[in-house]
C-alpha cells in the first residue's frame, strides 16, 4: 500500500497505538482503506478508521471525520486518535484529502497562485470529500479540520450543511481579513522575503524542494527544531513520514492549496484567506462550531473570539440565526495541536461535543501528553 509513504504511515500509526497503550489506554486498532470516489477517473481517498475494544458500545454519535492541514495527512492524528475513539461512541476516521498523501493525486488542471479561481479550487477538495461521504454511506458527520483543513471544513459546510452535525476547527487558517497596512509592510520587507512571497503568488509549491533532493534535510531540521522538547514523538518516524509525503508523487491539490486559497501573511498571521472565514462562518447553517487553538498558537484565537462575540450580539439584538461558537485552548501546544499535546487535544475534541453550554471559553490540558482538568477562562 502506497510504497515508501505507505510504510512510513503505518510505522507512525503503529507507534501511536503503542504509545496510547503505554498510557494505560484501552486497546485500539485501526484499518486503512482506499475509498473509491466513483468519479469516472478511478480516484480514491485514503482513509484510516480507528476501533476501540474497550470503548463505548454502539454508534450513538455521528461519525467523526478528520481533515489534515498543509503538508500533513492522516499521520497528523497518529497519537491523538487512539485516545478519542474509545470515548467517541461512533465511528472515527482520518483522511488524506484528494490530491494529498496516499489519496489519488490527479494532475492539477486549475490555475495556480493569484490567478486561481477560489470556488474551483475549493470544489476540488470539497467535491472529493462529498464523493467520499457518499461512498461511505454516511448521512451526517462531525467534521474536524486542522489549519487549511479547517478552512476546507467550513467550505464543505457551506455547500452541504445537511451532512454536517457540527464543526470542529483546529487552529483554522484564514479567519480574519488582511489588515489594510499589509501591502505596505510586504513592500518594505527585505528582498529575500519579497522574492519568496512572489513565488507564493505565482503558485510555486515548496514541495518542489523536497522533490529536488532537499527533502530529508528540510524535514530533519523542521522536526528536530519544531518538536525539540517533546520526548514521546518518534522524530525519525515523523521525519520519514513527512519526507515521503512531500517528495512522493506529483504535486496535486496538496501542493497548490496554499497559493490558490491563501495570500502571504504578516502583521500577526502567517497567511490570510482570499475569502476570509469571518465573512463566511456567520452564514453557515450549522448550529455549533468549536474552535480549538494551542496555548502558543501562531493562529490568533482572538479573531475567533471576536467573531463569537459579534454573532452573540447579532443574535441578541436582531434575533438573527448564527452558529454558536465556543473557543477552546489546549495548554502546552502550538499550531500542531494533535502532536504537541495529543491527550489535551483529544479532551478538547470530546468536550466540544458534549451538551454543555458553549458560551464560555475553556483551556484544556496540563503538561504535554497528559490530560489536565478543564479550567475556565483564557491564558
Amino acid at each position: 500500500m502506497g510504497g515508501s509513504l505507505g510504510k512510513a504511515e503505518l510505522a507512525l500509526l503503529d507507534h501511536g497505538v503503542r504509545w496510547w497503550s503505554d498510557q494505560g489506554g484501552a486497546p485500539v486498532s485501526y484499518t486503512t482503506l482506499d475509498v473509491p470516489l466513483h468519479d469516472g477517473d478511478g480516484s480514491h481517498i485514503h482513509t484510516v478508521e480507528y476501533f476501540s475494544k474497550g470503548g463505548e458500545k454502539g454508534a450513538k454519535r455521528a461519525p467523526l471525520v478528520c481533515l489534515h492541514g498543509y503538508g500533513f495527512g492522516t499521520g497528523l492524528y497518529f497519537s491523538t486518535m487512539p485516545s478519542i475513539v474509545g470515548r467517541w461512541g461512533g465511528r472515527v476516521f482520518a483522511l488524506d484529502s484528494l490530491g494529498c498523501g496516499l489519496s489519488s493525486r490527479p494532475r492539477w488542471r486549475l490555475a495556480q497562485g493569484e490567478s486561481a479561481d477560489v470556488a474551483e479550487v475549493e470544489e476540488f477538495f470539497v467535491g472529493g470529500l462529498e464523493r467520499w461521504r457518499k461512498s461511505m454511506k454516511i448521512d451526517r458527520m462531525v467534521l474536524l479540520g486542522h489549519s487549511i483543513g479547517g478552512y476546507l471544513a467550513v467550505a464543505y459546510a457551506e455547500r452541504y450543511p445537511q451532512h454536517v452535525d457540527r464543526l470542529i476547527l483546529a487552529s483554522p487558517v484564514g479567519v480574519p481579513h488582511p489588515p489594510a497596512e499589509l501591502a505596505a509592510a510586504i513592500g518594505d520587507a527585505p528582498f529575500l522575503v519579497r522574492t519568496v512571497l512572489g513565488m507564493w503568488r505565482s503558485g510555486w509549491s515548496p514541495m518542489t524542494l523536497a522533490k529536488l533532493g532537499l527533502g530529508n534535510m528540510m524535514m530533519r531540521g523542521y522536526v528536530s527544531r519544531r518538536f525539540a522538547d517533546v520526548d514521546w514523538i518518534p522524530k525519525d518516524l515523523l521525519q520519514a513520514y513527512l519526507y515521503q509525503n512531500w517528495s512522493g508523487g506529483r504535486n496535486s491539490g496538496g501542493g497548490y492549496a496554499h497559493s490558490t486559497l491563501l495570500v502571504p501573511g504578516g502583521l500577526g498571521e502567517l497567511a490570510y484567506a482570499r475569502q476570509p472565514l469571518v465573512d463566511r462562518i456567520p452564514r453557515l447553517r450549522v448550529g455549533r462550531i468549536s474552535a480549538i487553538y494551542g496555548e502558543f498558537d501562531w493562529m490568533d484565537h482572538r479573531n475567533m473570539k471576536a467573531l463569537k462575540t459579534s454573532l452573540l450580539k447579532r443574535k441578541a439584538e436582531a434575533g438573527l440565526e448564527a452558529p454558536l461558537i465556543e473557543v477552546i485552548r489546549v495548554a502546552s501546544a502550538s499550531h500542531q495541536i494533535p502532536i504537541d499535546n495529543p491527550l489535551g487535544f483529544a479532551e478538547a475534541v470530546l468536550d466540544s461535543c458534549n451538551d454543555a453550554d458553549a458560551a464560555h471559553g475553556t483551556t484544556v490540558g496540563g503538561s504535554r501528553g497528559a490530560i489536565g482538568r478543564l479550567v475556565p477562562g483564557y491564558h
